[in-house]
């Protein structure tokens, strides 16, 4: 059992994005699907390991982005999606590309945008963590410019992305 388990929707959501990223390290980001497609807000939300992740994605994401009673394939949407989010703490999958795979079977309906650990944002070679990194660093002294973060600097990174997108 998670903590947010039992928990409605939006409270177990609250949960998890009020969670450190630096206790909690798994990490995932999402887009609400508000037309146009998927412009809606991101949420970082955030985990213990991978095998809550995964939970947390079939438990929570779909009753919280889609009503079941209006979807004829919401189980199938449901099965589909705890198939390839199991994959990655039980066969070792590749998080990013399960969450690219998560596409196919939501459509429009949800932007699964990053599945990763949390020291690839502050200091990660990877795109999507520069990316973020040059964000927070567009609010500070180094816009333009791409590098590690510092310690001293990771207080502040973590107040950026639980108010992502700024």
């Amino acid at each position: 059992m998670h903590e947010w388990t039992g928990l409605s929707r939006g409270r177990a959501l609250g949960v998890v994005t009020a969670r450190d990223p630096r206790e909690f390290p798994v990490g995932l980001l999402s887009r609400d699907p508000v037309p146009p497609p998927n412009q809606g807000p991101a949420t970082f939300m955030w985990f213990a390991d991978h095998a809550e992740a995964a939970d947390f994605m079939v438990e929570v994401v779909p009753v919280l982005l889609l009503d079941p009673g209006s979807w004829p394939d919401f189980d199938d949407l449901v099965s589909a999606t705890r198939d390839a989010v199991r994959a990655v703490p039980e066969q070792g999958a590749d998080p990013l590309l399960t969450m690219r795979s998560l596409s196919r079977h939501w459509g429009t309906r949800a932007d699964f945008i990053w599945w990763g650990e949390f020291g690839e944002l502050p200091r990660g070679a990877g795109d999507f963590g520069r990316l973020i990194r040059m964000q927070y660093l567009e609010l500070t002294d180094d816009a333009g410019k791409d590098r590690p973060l510092a310690d001293e600097e990771l207080e502040g990174f973590v107040q950026f992305i639980r108010a992502y997108p700024y």
